[in-house]
């Protein structure tokens, strides 16, 4: 080894040190062909008597590819990264993301150095043939699961299109294996999509794409999706994969079918579970709730449910800088319990804006799945050996959930293979495939759809939804309250003498049109209101099929009275028909579908514990009907508008809550 330093030494000039192994075999070539294996003893084999994969030493690639188009770029020279070697690799991060990585702990001196003494990651180091630093790649090896995660494979821009990056993953995957052959049994990457030649250099070591996420990251500014790829030690699916036969719901069964027909997973179950909860004990649970946060330096956020005196608990990572929740871990009991994270994991999703969010959930859970899919959850990859199960010695599969807010990026790029996995998923944008794949229509057809598909994600968008029941509601109040005023200062109006129906006539006042206005313009903000409220409410009980039914007339009569308040102010006392029994009948549909609506949705408000506070249920529960009570005994103009402002004075703040929760 003295006698190969020297020889190096006297060459380049450049390798003080450091120790590099002698290959076994020069100028070696291994056809592409033999290569894009499915397991990692198959990826191995072409390279057995071409590489030394012991990278301790250091590892020369002095083999040829054959079959490739790219055949004269550099073949890098790649050793283990030393503590000296931070500094120039957080350069290689801020040179290519202009200091703008999100992953901040990267960028961080001491951190990095850290990582390269942590015996659980292995930093590799790329060089040119004059041992300059050319790019990096980092392992993160989590041995409870066996299982390593990939990151961080880049080159310094001046050697992007000249080192060989294929060989570059090559020989990493080489070193990494050879060196855990007995420790790490599945190896994965988040790729990103803003271009394919990471995607197709592992494609080459037979880390396949799996799994999808739409929209989770975010770099330089721009929102990504990722692409999940994986390698399997083929034991970790042969002789160490649970014996348990899958159990999936239908909805996972296009992402199951797609793994196994690469790996041959076996017998599968499908089912279409029945949930039914407890509602007593989820309120019970809720009041049990608590939620632990936990910062770190770098601006991560461990968030973490749990109940009172119950062991159970549901924790995931939150990253303002690329606004997600993912790594989601949870333990339950019951069927109730998970229903309450989930629940209150959705309450967090809208209360931070995060735009994508991930579950891994088991495989033989198939009410566990149902209930994430139910919450808007979609599974994009069936991952099988995902996690090892320590007390039984098995790898379990999992599937990969996720939620993504925003449309997915025109410019995304895949391997073919990529675009054969999005094909499962059956994802709604064709533009996808844009820059991939021509579309049928021309270009002028494209521009009026994706003008189409902008207005309709205007009129839908949250902001735009909230602003209309605020104007809506500001609109309704001040019109009415206007109407009022000048028919008091003119016509001398007053409550005690005059129903409110008086405002709408030419005879009381003389801008009729004011109530008229203010009685369509409440209808109209009412009936989006009732769609928005009771969807949400109905959200909490899907598994319940009485109170389902009853928020269903609740919502039918939200909508009645909505009708009602608009066809009061088209027939207002001067258009009321013979007798003022067309006004009438719309007033006591008005009145009537608006108590018994409020009354539906606030016994859920009251009884169940919905994250609104209960004296929002109490007023609407008792306060309208009351009223109405009361109106029916003392038949005064003063007790109509009384039951007015009562319906308001439960209305207005659901108003707020509906403007919180969407």
């Amino acid at each position: 080894m003295l006698n190969v330093k020297k020889t190096l030494r006297t060459k380049y000039n450049h390798i003080k040190n450091m120790t590099i192994s002698e290959q076994l075999i020069t100028n070696s070539v291994v056809s592409l062909n033999e290569l894009f294996p499915n397991f990692t003893n198959q990826f191995i084999k072409p390279f057995e008597k071409v590489v030394n994969p012991d990278i301790h030493n250091g590892m020369y690639l002095d083999f040829e590819l054959s079959d490739r188009e790219h055949k004269n770029k550099v073949n890098p020279i790649l050793r283990l990264a030393r503590p000296e070697d931070a500094e120039e690799i957080i350069g290689i991060y801020k040179e290519l993301y202009n200091c703008t990585y999100p992953y901040k702990e990267m960028e961080d001196l001491t951190e990095v150095r850290k990582m390269i003494q942590d015996p659980s990651i292995q930093w590799i180091i790329y060089q040119d043939p004059s041992f300059n630093i050319a790019g990096c790649i980092t392992y993160v090896l989590d041995f409870n699961n066996k299982r390593g995660y990939i990151r961080g494979f880049m080159l310094k821009k001046k050697y992007q299109g000249i080192i060989d990056i294929t060989k570059a993953m090559i020989g990493s995957m080489l070193g990494m294996i050879f060196k855990y052959r007995n420790r790490i049994y599945n190896w994965y990457v988040e790729n990103r999509t803003v271009h394919a030649k990471s995607q197709y250099s592992m494609w080459v070591c037979g880390i396949a794409p799996i799994g999808f996420y739409p929209n989770k990251d975010s770099f330089l500014g721009k929102v990504e999706s990722d692409l999940m790829q994986i390698l399997y030690d083929e034991r970790s699916l042969r002789q160490y994969r649970s014996r348990k036969i899958p159990t999936i719901i239908p909805a996972v069964e296009d992402c199951y079918l797609y793994s196994h027909r690469r790996y041959n997973l076996g017998a599968y179950k499908k089912r279409s579970p029945k949930i039914t909860l407890d509602y007593k004990k989820i309120k019970i649970l809720h009041s049990k709730l608590k939620t632990s946060i936990q910062k770190d330096d770098f601006g991560y956020e461990t968030i973490k449910f749990s109940f009172e005196n119950i062991k159970s608990y549901f924790q995931f990572l939150y990253t303002p800088t690329v606004s997600n929740f993912e790594k989601t871990i949870y333990k339950v009991t019951s069927l109730e319990e998970l229903f309450v994270f989930v629940q209150e994991f959705l309450k967090w999703k809208k209360e931070l804006r995060v735009r994508y969010c991930e579950v891994f959930i088991s495989a033989y859970h198939c009410e566990h799945q149902q209930i994430f899919y139910d919450a808007g959850l979609t599974p994009r990859g069936y991952v099988p050996s995902w996690k090892y199960n320590n007390k039984d010695s098995v790898f379990e599969d999992f599937i990969l959930f996720n939620w993504y807010k925003g449309q997915i990026s025109e410019k995304i790029h895949l391997i073919q293979e990529g675009w054969d996995l999005l094909d499962v998923f059956k994802f709604e944008n064709t533009v996808l495939k844009t820059n991939e794949k021509s579309l049928s229509s021309n270009s002028f057809s494209k521009k009026i759809l994706e003008r189409k598909r902008r207005i309709r994600c205007v009129i839908i968008s949250p902001k735009v939804l909230k602003s209309f029941l605020m104007i809506g509601l500001l609109l309704y109040l001040t019109m009415i309250g206007a109407s009022i005023l000048v028919a008091q200062l003119l016509r001398d109006f007053s409550l005690i003498a005059y129903t409110i129906s008086s405002l709408g006539s030419i005879q009381i006042t003389p801008f009729p049109l004011l109530f008229d206005g203010a009685c369509m313009i409440g209808g109209c903000t009412t009936i989006v209101f009732n769609i928005l409220w009771f969807n949400q409410i109905s959200s909490y009980f899907i598994y319940s099929k009485k109170i389902s039914t009853i928020l269903k007339i609740g919502f039918l009569n939200g909508i009645i009275g909505s009708a009602g308040f608009i066809l009061i102010g088209i027939f207002s006392l001067d258009r009321a028909g013979p007798r003022g029994i067309i006004h009438g009948i719309f007033a006591v549909l008005a009145f009537a579908g608006f108590i018994i609506s409020i009354f539906i949705s606030s016994h859920c408000l009251f009884l169940y514990s919905l994250h609104t506070p209960k004296f929002i249920g109490v007023i609407g529960l008792f306060g309208p009907l009351f009223v109405f009570l009361l109106n029916c005994i003392i038949i005064t103009p003063i007790m109509e508008w009384l039951l007015l402002f009562s319906i308001l004075l439960a209305l207005i703040p659901q108003f707020f809550l509906v403007k919180y929760l969407i």
